[in-house]
């Protein structure tokens, strides 16, 4: 599809499927419902895990949805912002998003998500697979990095993991359905 050195194509591409809404997970969830559905990381809701087999459970989970939703060593696109936290990522985390070599996709600004100030989305091509982003995703759950979007080449499907579960939009109501009904006994 678009290459990730063509921001302005996927960009284009981004609108096309989903109008004037920003690659920003709860801008999705609040305007695509009907697509969307929610797991959480941990059993009973709970938010952040505190042992080394909850950190297990969070990965197993993560694992299993995004290669169901995406596809088992699909390429996708990750699409991740720094919103003041760069300063305070874990060294490896940082260099794994530096060794992506993103490029600015887009910016946000007030109007997107109550922030300050303009803040840049970054975008990198990346194949999922289990192992492929754990230090991010952990990083995600455990609250020290902003929510970023996996999304399919075709963007159709995105995941849209944060502190405390993953947030899925799907094609169809259809496919969420199926999906929540399949997933939601991770409650």
């Amino acid at each position: 599809m678009t290459d990730p050195t063509a921001p302005a194509a996927l960009l284009r591409e981004w609108q096309r499927c989903y109008g004037d809404a920003p690659p920003l997970g709860w801008v999705l969830r609040e305007r695509f419902g009907a697509r969307w559905f929610r797991i959480h990381s941990l059993p009973g809701g709970k938010r952040y895990a505190t042992t080394e087999a909850e950190r297990d459970e969070v990965r197993r989970r993560q694992h299993e949805l995004i290669a169901e939703v995406l596809g088992e060593g699909a390429a996708c696109w990750f699409i991740f912002g720094y919103y003041g936290e760069e300063a305070h990522l874990p060294g490896d985390v940082a260099g794994e998003l530096r060794a992506m070599a993103p490029v600015v996709l887009t910016s946000v600004g007030p109007g997107d998500a109550g922030l300050a100030e303009t803040s840049p989305l970054l975008v990198a091509r990346v194949t999922w697979g289990p192992g492929a982003l754990d230090r991010v995703l952990e990083a995600v759950a455990d609250d020290v990095l902003e929510s970023p979007l996996l999304v399919s080449a075709d963007l159709q499907r995105v995941v849209a993991p944060y502190d405390g579960g993953v947030d899925v939009i799907v094609e169809t109501p259809a496919r969420r359905g199926e999906l929540a009904r399949r997933y939601g006994r991770w409650k």
